[in-house]
């Protein structure tokens, strides 16, 4: 796969034949994304065309909105592999500005659907390329003028709620990792580099990595989770702590991780936490041994749910 950033307006021609474009941000390249993918891969092959997806380097509500704090489920490196993975051929990450914002829906239509030489756009029911009463899905065919195919995705549910970028990071928020899982179709991962806590993990018998996360990630709710976590290439069963360590009145937010048989020191080694399940909230304790005794029980707890995902 190819990775082209661009910056309206476009001079650098992608291809010489024309194109299957698929369009979105797939931010997560959730299941919905995935079939929409999915489908345009096969479109793509049966017309012998190369396939070609345009995403964005931030969200739009970044300009729109002026929203300095949005979180993202991926990386753009994370997005990136997940698009590999999926046999895009090209990957166009568009520079989100002010300037490409203020694009007209039949400029967008001219310039980028029709100056990129496609042949079929996919996308979804709710895609916006401006004003969402004008620049919909339904208004599409009105701008392509017939001089390209449109292939609409419809919504897709999972156990009843709407397959979507927002609604993952709002369970991801919520502590709903588990459901969040569901809507990935993997568990929601997040990276970083180990930096150095306070080590009073260590004098309990439960020593952990802490993470500096990479980008602007959405971060699960304070509490204990049930983790997998990889270092030097390998994965450990884990339980994560995201919160404030109240017990110690700690005041920044930190993600502590206890890896299962890892037991040496990492600092400055890249690690990533894959999000399973949420055992309980955060809580202040009377003391060490309170802590402690708490920490075994959610050690068995998180031990007793990997063995029966592995059972099933």
């Amino acid at each position: 796969m190819k990775v082209i950033t661009l910056k309206y307006p476009f001079n650098t021609k992608i291809c010489d034949s024309n194109i299957v474009l698929a369009l979105g941000f797939f931010d997560g390249v959730h299941i919905g994304h995935q079939a929409l993918i999915k489908d345009a891969k096969k479109i793509a092959q049966e017309k012998g065309l190369p396939l070609v997806v345009m995403t964005f380097d931030r969200h739009p509500k970044e300009i729109y909105k002026k929203d300095k704090k949005f979180v993202y489920l991926d990386t753009q490196l994370e997005k990136e592999n997940k698009m590999e993975s999926l046999g895009v051929d090209y990957l166009l990450v568009v520079h989100f500005d002010e300037n490409f914002s203020k694009l007209a829906p039949q400029q967008f239509v001219d310039d980028i659907i029709v100056g990129l030489h496609t042949d079929t756009v996919v996308a979804g029911f709710d895609y916006t390329y401006g004003p969402k009463d004008v620049a919909n899905i339904d208004n599409l065919p009105k701008f392509a003028k017939d001089r390209f195919k449109i292939v609409v995705e419809p919504e897709q549910t999972f156990a009843g709620i709407k397959v979507g970028s927002t609604e993952i990071r709002k369970a991801i928020q919520d502590g709903n990792v588990s459901l969040a899982m569901g809507l990935l179709d993997k568990p929601y991962q997040t990276s970083g580099i180990i930096v150095r806590g306070f080590r009073r993990g260590h004098k309990i018998g439960f020593p952990t990595a802490n993470l500096k996360v990479e980008g602007s990630k959405v971060l699960p709710k304070v509490g204990v989770y049930a983790t997998k976590t990889k270092i030097d290439g390998k994965w450990y069963d884990s339980m994560t702590n995201v919160g404030y360590n109240e017990t110690f009145a700690n005041q920044d937010l930190s993600i502590e991780t206890h890896l299962f048989g890892f037991n040496q020191e990492a600092y400055d080694k890249p690690m990533t936490i894959k999000w399973y399940k949420f055992i309980r909230g955060d809580q202040k304790f009377s003391g060490i041994k309170a802590l402690s005794d708490q920490l075994q029980r959610d050690q068995k707890s998180v031990q007793q749910y990997f063995y029966e995902l592995k059972r099933n």
